[in-house]
C-alpha cells in the first residue's frame, strides 16, 4: 500500500489486531490497527505455551503471528527464555516451508489446529505438537473442497447483497487486487 500510494498513506488494519501490531513491528510503521481478534487464535493463552514448550523444551516453535500469545512468546525471547533461533513466526506457508527445510524432528505449532494435518501429510517421520489442543475452529471446519467444488460449480447458494452495499464493497476489493504482485 504504502508502494502504490506513498510513505504518508494512513492505513486501517484488520481484522486483527494482533497480526495488525506483528506488521507494525515489522514494518517499523504505524497503522490504524482494528481491535479485531479471531477467537481461536486468542485462545492460545501464554500459559499454553510456558507448559508445552516445557514438555518439549527442543522442539523448534512455530507461531501464527495472530495468535493472541505473540506478545508473551516475543517477551520470553527478550528476556532469554526461549531461544530466539527456536522461535519462528511464520505464515501458514511459512510454517510448512520453515518444517520442509528443517533438520529438527519436533516442533511445537501455535495456530489452529487444522495446520497439523498438512504439515503431517508433508512431512513423514516429524512431530508436531499442538500448542493449545483445543484451538480448532468450527466455522473453518464447515468449508469443504467437495462444498467449494460444488459452489463453483452450481453457483450456488446464491448470496444477494444489495446493489449500493456491492458497489462499495466493489472499491476496496478491486484495490487490494490491483496492488497485489
Amino acid at each position: 500500500i504504502w508502494r502504490e500510494h506513498g510513505d504518508d498513506t494512513e492505513i486501517l488494519f484488520g481484522p486483527d489486531m494482533w497480526l495488525g501490531a506483528f506488521v507494525e513491528r515489522t514494518t517499523g510503521r504505524r497503522m490504524h490497527v482494528w481491535d479485531g481478534e479471531c477467537h481461536v487464535h486468542a485462545g492460545i493463552r501464554p500459559a499454553d505455551i510456558t507448559d508445552v514448550r516445557n514438555e518439549h523444551p527442543d522442539a523448534e516453535f512455530m507461531i501464527h503471528p495472530e495468535c493472541g500469545c505473540t506478545t508473551q512468546v516475543m517477551e520470553y525471547v527478550a528476556s532469554g527464555d526461549v531461544a530466539p533461533e527456536h522461535t519462528h513466526m511464520l505464515s501458514t506457508g511459512g510454517m510448512l516451508d520453515f518444517a520442509r527445510n528443517s533438520e529438527a524432528r519436533d516442533f511445537i505449532v501455535a495456530t489452529e489446529t487444522g495446520m497439523l494435518y498438512p504439515l503431517e501429510q508433508e512431512n513423514p517421520g516429524k512431530r508436531f505438537i499442538p500448542a493449545n489442543r483445543a484451538a480448532s475452529c468450527r466455522y473453518m471446519k464447515m468449508i469443504t473442497l467437495p462444498k467449494l467444488r460444488d459452489a463453483l460449480r452450481d453457483m450456488a447458494p446464491e448470496v444477494k447483497v444489495a446493489p449500493e452495499i456491492a458497489e462499495r464493497a466493489r472499491i476496496p476489493i478491486e484495490r487490494m487486487v490491483a496492488i497485489t504482485p
